[in-house]
């Protein structure tokens, strides 16, 4: 430590020394000499000063933004539209479910085919349902016809009654007909030979001896019905109808109670037992249909006698014709929709996806056998503001960006519960260039009452009132609000609006602004008098 001390004391008095001896030779110079010296130092020392302030005057200088001019004229559309951004989506597939089970009767189109929009792709076995629709539609012409001859001859009421009698006896006989052969041509398939308890029931049920009682008894059942068919013509329309109702409805429990034995696991009832089972209550259901319309009709026709007997109110007899239309009219339509629920149609047009039928499959209710999808079909999907909900309209075209038209096929009746806008769906077609989740511009019509002001009492230009500029070339200070220009000197200068309403991604401009006059596109970040570069590349509007 003594020694380190030594070292040190040595090597200060070294330079002391030195320093003195530099000071002595410095003075022993000449006045001129000395001055030189220290006018050479003195510019060293101011020489790095200035030196070391540039440098940390460049760090600390901010560098200047660039920034990119558009017209007025060009960001606000030239004031002859609004400008809204939309999504492109494609329109969703369609699975199609068989409605009614049955075997498959046809099939009328192939895997990966397109279909139209409401087309056939197959049909399930409805000769049952044909029939019905065509009865039905017998009693719907018939009232149409009863209708037209009250219309003619309305004092004419008990000849109408007496048609309605015999209609009603028709009907009764036909009743008869059809549950008759059902019974023996369709339901005859469960059973085999008569046993002391009634037919042998020809599936595994654990109820088969209760099934093969209420057969046997059906069968007495009918034979008493078709007894009276023929004394039908001497007896009272409303009993004949009730009693033919009351039979109808027993036949059609007992069609239930076998469709649950048929059905159940390991009843080994075949395809064919199926359908015919099937077929058969289509046929006693659509019979108690038409028994139901003809007991209607029947009771409406006596009414109007009895009321023809003591009036001659021609409009009341009309609006009791009316109702049969309308009752009969019913019924086909019920028919109709039975028969159409056999019929497997495409409920929009576009490429067959996936088909799982095939002639004699049998199909269950409600099982999914088709999918129908509009490949590369195209939509988009816009919200506007509530106070634009009047401007579009189902039908009106639309220019989308790109060159392509668009038609706007729905337009929301209430506001998204997420965005507070309403919802617009705009479909477009041939356009190749769009795909599923791009954003593009949808630009329709302003409003034909939208205010403009002429520039010069002499000019035919016209300077929207209100303009519609990108949020972004709008600068939203504390108490003003301002577009930005560029001087000569490349600072910024700001031009105080007045705003409106946001629409979309643009904000309404109600002070009129020169359509030319060139305004920074993007005023993020910018303040008034900062010093920018020019962009000379063309603005993406």
């Amino acid at each position: 430590m003594k020694s380190l001390l030594n070292r040190l004391r040595s090597a200060a008095s070294v330079l002391k020394a030195r320093s003195i001896r530099t000071w002595k030779q410095f003075r022993g110079l000449k006045l001129w000499a000395q001055a030189l010296i220290v006018a050479a130092i003195l510019a060293v020392i101011i020489g790095g000063i200035a030196l070391a302030s540039s440098g940390g005057a460049a760090d600390a200088s901010p560098q200047e933004r660039t920034v990119t001019l558009s017209s007025v004229s060009s960001l606000s559309g030239n004031g002859d539209g609004v400008s809204i951004l939309g999504t492109v989506q494609s329109i969703s597939e369609a699975q199609l479910s068989a409605q009614a089970g049955g075997t498959v009767k046809g099939v009328y189109a192939k895997e990966g085919s397109r279909v139209a929009a409401g087309s056939i792709i197959a049909e399930l076995d409805n000769a049952s349902e044909a029939a019905t629709v065509l009865q039905a539609q017998g009693a719907y012409d018939a009232a149409v016809a009863s209708r037209n001859i009250t219309s003619l001859q309305s004092g004419n009421t008990q000849t109408s009654f007496a048609e309605a009698q015999t209609a009603a006896r028709a009907t009764y006989r036909s009743a008869f007909t059809a549950v008759d052969s059902t019974l023996t041509n369709d339901v005859g398939t469960f059973f085999g030979n008569a046993t002391p308890i009634g037919p042998q029931l020809l599936i595994s049920a654990g109820t088969s001896q209760d099934i093969s009682r209420k057969r046997a008894a059906l069968t007495d059942r009918m034979d008493a019905w078709g007894a009276k068919v023929a004394t039908a013509d001497s007896a009272d329309p409303t009993t004949l109808l009730a009693q033919a109702t009351t039979d109808t409805q027993a036949v059609s429990a007992f069609l239930s109670q076998l469709s649950v034995a048929a059905n159940q696991q390991g009843s080994d009832a075949t395809a064919a037992q199926l359908a015919a089972l099937a077929r058969a209550r289509g046929i006693v259901d659509g019979q108690l249909s038409a028994l139901s319309a003809a007991r209607d009709a029947y009771n409406a026709k006596k009414t109007a006698a009895q009321v023809g007997a003591t009036s001659s109110n021609t409009g009341t007899q009309l609006a009791v014709s009316d109702a049969s239309v309308k009752q009969a009219l019913g019924a086909l339509r019920g028919a109709q929709a039975n028969l159409e629920k056999t019929r497997i149609r495409a409920t929009i047009g576009g490429t067959l996806n996936f088909l799982s039928l095939h002639v004699g499959d049998y199909v269950g209710a409600f099982t999914h056998v088709a999918t129908v999808a509009q490949n590369g079909a195209l939509e988009i999907v816009a919200y506007i503001p509530e106070q634009n909900r009047d401007e579009l309209t189902p039908g009106m075209t639309v220019t989308i960006e790109g060159g392509h038209t668009g038609t706007v096929t729905s337009v929301n009746a209430a506001l998204d519960p997420v965005t507070k806008q309403i919802e617009v769906h705009v479909a477009v077609q041939n356009a190749s260039d769009l795909v599923n989740g791009q954003s593009v511009r949808i630009s329709f019509p302003q409003p034909e009452n939208q205010t403009k002001v002429t520039t010069t009492a002499t000019s035919t230009a016209t300077t929207p009132t209100v303009q519609l500029l990108p949020l972004t070339a709008l600068k939203l200070m504390t108490t003003t609000r301002a577009v930005f220009t560029v001087d000569a000197d490349g600072r910024l200068v700001a031009h105080n609006v007045t705003i409106g309403d946001v629409v979309g991604d643009r904000i309404q401009v109600t002070t009129p602004l020169d359509p030319t006059l060139m305004i920074v596109t993007d005023v993020r970040g910018l303040s008034e008098g900062e010093k920018v570069l020019v962009s000379t590349s063309t603005p993406a509007i």
